[in-house]
């Protein structure tokens, strides 16, 4: 009976455990797809959530009005960011070279924007 129960019991239990473990992994997708935002885009990107370009900005999208969009996804984002994309002006959307590992971690943030509100601009005066 003891025997039945273990063999019952244990692997529930290891499943809840890796369960819970590749949940965590998962939510911390997005903080990682921030860092390597950090490192590789914000030179031409505004990256926070809320972040809009301001008239006459100068540079890529926000990632903000990236993931507003409704048309884009998570794999459309993968195949923009592996190829070399024509100019605008005298800018261009280099390939970075990330891995793929880093294009999904970039995407999941990149769409998990699609949730945050864009700040208010302030008033002109």
């Amino acid at each position: 009976m003891i025997r039945v129960v273990l063999l019952i019991v244990v692997p529930v239990i290891a499943a809840i455990g890796f369960l819970s473990t590749a949940y965590a992994a998962n939510s911390l997708v997005p903080a990682m797809g921030h860092g390597i935002a950090q490192q590789k885009c914000i030179t031409c990107h505004l990256i926070e959530p809320g972040q809009v370009n301001p008239p006459g900005h100068v540079g890529g999208p926000s990632f903000q009005t990236i993931a507003s969009s409704e048309d884009v996804t998570i794999a459309m984002l993968r195949k923009h960011l592996t190829k070399t994309n024509r100019r605008v002006g005298a800018f261009g959307m280099p390939n970075l070279g990330l891995t793929s590992d880093e294009l999904n971690k970039l995407g999941t943030y990149i769409m998990s924007l699609r949730q945050a509100q864009p700040a208010e601009q302030p008033a002109a005066q």
